[in-house]
């Protein structure tokens, strides 16, 4: 193509200027006094943050064909309460600039590469964090608004080699740590995505991140959704998020499709910091969106083991307070499903002192719907029917009505978990079964055929501290009681009530390794609580055909200490001797470690004459004069029902069409 003399001319003048500019900026740059200007730079730093930046090393400055840097062993001064001097350091920072856009005002970091890098944000007791910085000194520019740059900043490469990301919150002190093996990010040839691969570690757990990402500079301006496609991964879990976040609104809205699968669960634990005893596989899958100052999850899936769960969940966020709605659906969940794991042997304490997290109580509100065909309990025990209604307001939980079928018989109740007041947290419980079936209990819980008939009422009505499980059982009082009608039972069932309870059977009932079967005519447990103290003053019974029995003593469920005496009667007519049944069955210890021996008759009367009836706790609630009203009771379920008192004497109200024995001692609850 021939090409007019005029543009030729034009063409070449242009051209000799950029050479003559291109060797200018490279004379410029091999004689700048790098010393004098980064002094210079590190002053204006000061001026604007009112910190210091230091750069110990050496310090290298290209021009052409970019604006690079390269700088070696460089800090970043802390804010002044901070816990430490630097807020910053690094063994060299890498960084280029591309020339044209700084024109138009935008930095456009092509490359930023940084080497052992060590972050630390933190905040002090009031929340202010070390990012904050102080204002310009007297006659220094302002600097800009926030949220409102003087200049577009942009990242379009990105690379960290071994750096440490620290955050610590003044108010716990608690610091959390991310350490980072590798991290890439870089723009694609086409469009306006970031590629990311980040290889790091979380409380010593390795987890990693791959993916795109939308823009720096969008990100910063927070300009429209930002969008991210990234699949988060850690041994045995996977967690994939794809969609966008709009970072304009105070809280962010979220539009993200959500899919997570866990099969060990041992390493999600870890990084999360607690324990996750959950059925597996788990698995997740969501939408969750934004619409009118509400976050919606819908539809929600999740997967434990063989269990299902679905429904719907929603975050409401324009409001005075945060408020969570969820309406939740399963056919059936199984809690005792095995995980794989092995589960460690329980040692200590039964009740839990960990503290319940009542500080998230006081933050939203809500409330919640929940609908369960089967629940099987850790210990297996099967709720059919499970139906609650949740409300949370002002940091009181209220879980209202509670309801479910177990063994065949409806139980009903209500719990509150009032955090209102942060240094008085209480909690209430109350449950009511009436007609459960332990025959039917046994064979949900494996022991099909080892127990017939059985049906049995429940009543537990408890307040106490609300801070953990076990100040909640430390300072609980109301009352427990339990009422078990005829029942036939093998020695496999009564065996599955756990060790201690075998071995005060083996020593108070003789025939129990005999009889194939135990013929129980009725059990009774009616236990008042006071300030943590369960007391039975002979309120504690066990009626069979051969031998009756009575416990009383106390059990501290604040110590978790037992101490407790089972005294046997043998009826008349069994053709068997006082001699061959143990005279008093000592059980001391602690719930999680009892003990089980027996005394001989002259130490348990001496036992339980010290002190009197009441007045020291334990034996000594027998009292002599209840000592033998124990061995001479002959209905002692009556007496447990009647608190322990003298039985009525008087005639029974008649009795209804199959009431037998176990309706006329229920109508004592009534």
């Amino acid at each position: 193509m021939h090409l007019p003399r005029s543009l030729k001319l034009t063409l070449a003048g242009i051209a000799a200027l950029v050479a003559i500019a291109a060797i200018a900026l490279a004379v410029v740059v091999h004689t700048l006094d790098l010393d004098r200007y980064a002094r210079l730079a590190v002053a204006e730093v000061k001026t604007l943050t009112g910190r210091e930046l230091k750069i110990r090393g050496s310090l290298e400055v290209s021009v052409f064909p970019r604006l690079a840097l390269v700088a070696e062993d460089v800090s970043f001064a802390n804010a002044s309460w901070g816990s430490r001097p630097e807020m910053f350091k690094a063994k060299r920072v890498e960084g280029a600039v591309a020339l044209l856009p700084l024109l138009q005002r935008r930095i456009e970091i092509t490359r930023l590469a940084v080497a052992d890098l060590d972050l630390l944000l933190e905040t002090d007791a009031k929340g202010t964090g070390n990012w904050v910085f102080k204002p310009p000194a007297p006659g220094a520019a302002a600097a800009p608004a926030a949220g409102s740059p003087d200049f577009e900043l942009d990242v379009s490469a990105l690379a960290v080699d071994r750096g440490a990301l620290a955050w610590r919150s003044g108010a716990t002190r608690e610091t959390l740590r991310l350490a980072v093996q590798r991290l890439r990010m870089k723009a694609r040839a086409l469009g306006t995505d970031r590629d990311v691969d980040l290889d790091a570690s979380f409380r010593e757990q390795r987890f990693a991140v791959k993916g795109t990402i939308g823009r720096i500079k969008d990100l910063v301006a927070k300009d429209g959704a930002w969008p991210l496609d990234l699949v988060a991964t850690t041994d045995g879990a996977k967690l994939a998020a794809k969609g966008r976040i709009d970072l304009r609104p105070a809280i962010p809205a979220l539009d993200l499709a959500l899919d997570a699968e866990v099969k060990q669960a041992a390493g999600l634990a870890k990084l999360l910091g607690m324990p996750l005893d959950l059925p597996l596989p788990a698995t997740l899958a969501a939408q969750l969106a934004a619409t009118n100052g509400e976050q919606v999850l819908d539809p929600l899936k999740v997967r434990l083991g063989k269990s299902a769960i679905e429904g719907r969940a929603s975050l409401r966020t324009d409001g005075a307070r945060p408020f969570l709605r969820a309406r939740l659906a399963s056919p059936e969940l199984d809690l005792a499903a095995a995980n794989g794991t092995k589960r460690e042997r329980r040692t200590g304490r039964v009740f839990s002192d960990a503290p319940l997290p009542l500080e998230g109580l006081r933050r939203f509100d809500g409330e919640a719907e929940v609908a369960i065909g089967r629940l099987v309990l850790p210990n297996k025990l099967p709720l059919e029917a499970l139906k609650a209604q949740v409300q949370l307001k002002g940091g009181r939980l209220e879980v209202q009505p509670l309801a479910a079928t177990v063994g065949g018989g409806p139980v009903s109740g209500r719990l509150v978990l009032d955090a209102s007041k942060p240094k008085a947290p209480a909690i209430a419980l109350k449950l009511d079964g009436k007609g459960i079936s332990a025959e039917r209990v046994a064979a949900a819980m494996g022991h099909a055929g080892s127990v017939t008939g059985g049906a049995t009422d429940v009543a537990v009505a408890l307040d106490g501290p609300g801070e953990s499980i076990a100040r909640f059982a430390g300072g609980a009082n109301g009352e427990l009681r339990l009422v078990m009608g005829p029942a036939r039972a093998s020695g496999a069932a009564l065996d599955a009530g756990g060790g201690a309870i075998s071995s005060i059977l083996d020593k108070a009932n003789p025939f129990r390794r005999t009889d194939p079967y135990t013929d129980i005519r009725c059990a009774v447990v009616r236990l008042p609580v006071r300030d943590g103290i369960a007391t039975s003053q002979r309120t504690i019974a066990y009626e069979t055909a051969k031998v009756n029995m009575v416990m009383a003593g106390t059990i501290n469920l604040r110590t978790e200490a037992l101490d407790l005496a089972v005294r046997p009667n043998v009826k008349e007519g069994i053709g068997i001797g006082a001699g061959a049944l143990a005279e008093l069955v000592r059980v001391t210890g602690t719930l999680s470690e009892p003990s089980v021996g027996i005394d001989t008759l002259g130490s348990a009367r001496a036992a339980l004459s010290v002190g009197g009836a009441i007045l020291t706790g334990g034996l000594s609630l027998l009292g002599e004069a209840a000592f033998a009203k124990a061995t001479a009771d002959a209905h002692p379920c009556q007496t447990a029902l009647a608190g322990g008192g003298t039985a009525k004497t008087q005639a029974p109200e008649p009795k209804k069409d199959g009431e037998g024995f176990f309706g006329s001692v229920r109508r004592l609850f009534q």
